[in-house]
């Protein structure tokens, strides 16, 4: 007799049973349970704060390890669930009480990085302090303080409002432990015995007030200095750092409007700044490889970066400048200096003044004196006037030649036909004997300080185009792609 298969009845349901599911639950949380503490701790340090703290319900030993998380991250979107930027009162103190909740919680061991994101000020520090005080008693080793995470309309506070960090944060057994610190939107006030952060390997500072104003005395405390970041930081009237930061291998300083800058960095790597053009001096930097150098303010600059920066930066090898140029400056005042390792060079630069006058621009070809070794340009025109009309080329025999055996590859964006840039792309053209590739874009490509990213009028582009393409004719220089964009 043919064996029936047995369908279960209509109507009855095929899930397992509560008990077989609470038995395959409890042989789960007995194997989670029985890890070796080692193992459920490194779990746990790899997850987020919210997320170890959700692991408390995961099983009976799980429910206080979060308790040694070793990264407390406190802004909205950890506490609050939302994306900061928030300044309710309502909200503030909720943040507040949760903070204590968990500091409260937290052994106070296994400390690695400790961050505070969110909105405060010098009236909130009778909460901020005992927050630090926790964070230095852990001896956390990474410090994040940012007290403006976000910039709201009409917002702006005087320095007198920002929270000074504690002194205790100088002491010399709770400063030998940091080796990471970013303030941010915050007062400063080192005591007079500060001996110094003497492990801090990064130091990130911005929008941070200085009471005493003695920057140079915290940076030479900091010996083993391997990043300085500043941007928005005063009063800085100098930054002069006469003490040897021997491990300092990347310095940016930021719209800090020092009048004057020196550093001696022997292993310094990369460099960048912005501001206005100062005299800089990076003794020793030797090894000093990458350099980004943003000039701000509409005055004509380019002499600056003729004569001034390369005694800094002759052995940068890869070199960003954002400069500016007056039609109306002839030549220049200064001896030119020679950028004597220079192989990739990028120039942003804004044009303005009459656009009938054509040395101001032309001054640009000097590009081929300064950098006898380089093989790519980027030029980046940003031109504050409109051409309207062909331009016929002039005569450039005023320029002395310059051959040039290296250059091999040249892209310029914001050709739009004005007095001087005719004149200097044919420059390149007839003295860069080793060219192998020309491009010619009449849009604008790099970011305006005034328009944004903004390509140009459709009259600009349309008279740029048609400029490049009757005067940079192929059969010219048969040896060099052109590409007319």
């Amino acid at each position: 007799m043919p064996s029936r298969c047995k369908h279960p009845a209509k109507g009855r349901s095929t899930v397992s049973s509560p008990v077989k599911c609470t038995a395959k639950r409890s042989r789960s949380e007995a194997f989670i349970d029985s890890l070796p503490e080692g193992i459920m701790h490194d779990i746990v340090s790899r997850l987020t704060l919210k997320d170890a703290v959700r692991t408390s319900s995961v099983a009976t030993n799980w429910s206080r390890l979060w308790a040694c998380h070793p990264d407390l991250c406190f802004d909205s979107p950890t506490i609050l669930n939302r994306e900061p930027g928030s300044r309710s009162r309502r909200r503030r103190h909720r943040f507040i009480r949760r903070v204590n909740a968990i500091l409260e919680s937290h052994n106070g061991t296994r400390l690695r990085r400790f961050k505070i994101a969110f909105t405060f000020d010098a009236r909130h520090a009778k909460y901020l302090d005992p927050w630090l005080n926790f964070a230095l008693d852990s001896k956390a080793f990474i410090i994040s303080i940012n007290l403006l995470p976000v910039l709201h309309k009409g917002s702006a506070r005087s320095w007198e409002e920002t929270y000074t960090m504690p002194s205790r944060l100088f002491s010399s057994q709770d400063a030998s432990y940091i080796e990471m610190l970013q303030l941010v939107c915050v007062s400063l006030k080192p005591p007079d015995g500060f001996d110094g952060f003497v492990n801090l390997r990064v130091l990130d500072l911005q929008c941070v007030y200085m009471l005493g104003g003695n920057f140079e005395l915290l940076l030479s405390k900091c010996n083993a200095l391997e990043c300085l970041r500043l941007s928005r930081c005063c009063p800085m009237p100098d930054l002069k750092v006469q003490q040897p930061l021997c491990r300092l291998s990347y310095l940016s300083v930021r719209e800090c409007l020092p009048q004057g800058m020196e550093f001696s960095a022997p292993n310094l790597a990369k460099f960048d700044y912005s501001g206005e053009a100062i005299p800089i001096t990076l003794s020793e930097s030797m090894k000093l490889t990458q350099a980004t150098v943003t000039l701000m303010g509409y005055d004509d600059t380019l002499e600056h970066v003729f004569t001034e920066l390369p005694k800094s930066l002759s052995h940068v090898e890869t070199l960003s400048v954002n400069t500016c140029i007056n039609t109306e400056v002839f030549g220049f005042s200064k001896c030119l200096m020679k950028y004597t390792h220079l192989i990739k060079l990028e120039v942003t630069v804004s044009i303005l003044g009459d656009s009938r006058n054509r040395n101001g621009i032309l001054r640009l070809a000097s590009l081929l004196e300064v950098a006898p070794l380089l093989q790519r340009l980027e030029l980046n025109m940003l031109p504050h006037m409109s051409t309207g009309f062909f331009n016929v080329p002039e005569a450039y025999w005023d320029v002395q030649p310059c051959t040039h055996r290296h250059l091999e590859q040249v892209e310029v964006s914001g050709f739009i036909g004005v007095n001087g840039q005719l004149e200097l792309v044919l420059y390149i053209l007839d003295n860069a004997v080793a060219l192998r590739g020309m491009s010619i874009e009449p849009r604008v490509t790099a970011y305006d300080r005034v328009s944004g990213y903004w390509a140009g009028s459709d009259v600009d582009i349309r008279i740029g185009r048609q400029c490049a393409l009757k005067n940079f004719l192929p059969e010219d220089y048969p040896d060099v792609q052109i590409e007319i964009f």
